[in-house]
């Protein structure tokens, strides 16, 4: 590609400069005339500009985005992103520190009845998400900066929309183990319970990572190949295997972009 090619130029000459400057108006005419335009007098000058612009569509073209695609991606991630945000874990102290996010705080999600019970990987996706939730907050707060910026134009904001699309997917999986695990009678044997606890563990990351590539696999943008709808099938028949649930509404989607669903549909949720 040759963005990347222009990217990976350290000391690029005056007229490889031109030639970058070129990519960017190809990208977006409107938005990056004034950049083009000053390069042609004074490349070396605009070189900080161009190279800060051409990485923000190299990677927003990585993530299989379009240009025009950047806004719809951006709004959607911003509508999930408010939606966690009402929802504030009870160990988080919505004023322990200054939030600018402009989003109410409308409930308080609270931990299991039997959290103490629950085994410790269980128990540590609550703080873990906690964290989250903080660090989302934050990451809202500057978009909403930037975005309050008179020339802010979406692909400046994606990377922002990207990281906070990551988390909040990591959030809402990791919620769902949370929720649905379900607690088995303790063993009375030692050896058989640290066999138990050795195959849980194991359990808890494989579920992680096929939600993980579920919800991946949901937020492409790009036309899936063969080998990708196989991933996504494949996670999903994880999830069923380890008797595990999908929200009815994830089911639908899945199935619109050619998923099987097992037998064991009644189990479905989240």
């Amino acid at each position: 590609m040759k963005i990347y090619k222009f990217l990976q130029l350290e000391n690029p000459t005056e007229e490889q400069i031109i030639e970058g400057a070129t990519l960017l108006l190809q990208c977006n005419p409107r938005r990056e005339r004034g950049i083009y335009n000053s390069a042609m007098k004074r490349p070396k000058a605009m070189l900080k500009w161009i190279r800060t612009d051409l990485k923000k569509y190299y990677d927003i073209r990585q993530r299989g985005l379009t240009t025009p695609e950047v806004e719809q991606y951006n709004d959607e991630t911003v509508a999930l992103v408010k939606e966690t945000l009402s929802q504030a874990p009870d160990s988080v102290k919505t004023d322990e520190e200054e939030d600018t996010t402009g989003i109410p705080v409308l409930g308080i999600r609270g931990r299991r009845e039997d959290h103490d019970q629950l085994p410790k990987e269980i128990q540590d996706i609550w703080e873990r998400n906690a964290e989250r939730w903080k660090k989302i907050r934050k990451l809202h707060a500057q978009l909403a900066q930037m975005m309050a910026k008179p020339d802010y134009a979406p692909c400046d904001g994606n990377e922002l929309c990207y990281q906070l699309r990551s988390a909040d997917n990591d959030l809402r999986n990791d919620y769902q183990i949370y929720d649905s695990f379900k607690l088995e009678k303790e063993e009375d044997d030692a050896t058989s319970g640290k066999d138990s606890v050795d195959v849980f563990t194991d359990n808890v990351k494989t579920v992680q990572n096929a939600r993980t590539a579920i919800s991946r696999g949901l937020a492409r943008k790009t036309k899936h190949s063969e080998e990708s709808l196989q991933k996504v099938q494949d996670a999903v028949n994880t999830l069923f295997a380890l008797k595990q649930t999908i929200k009815p509404e994830t089911v639908e989607k899945l199935k619109a972009i050619g998923i099987s669903i097992p037998n064991a549909e009644t189990d479905a949720e989240g």
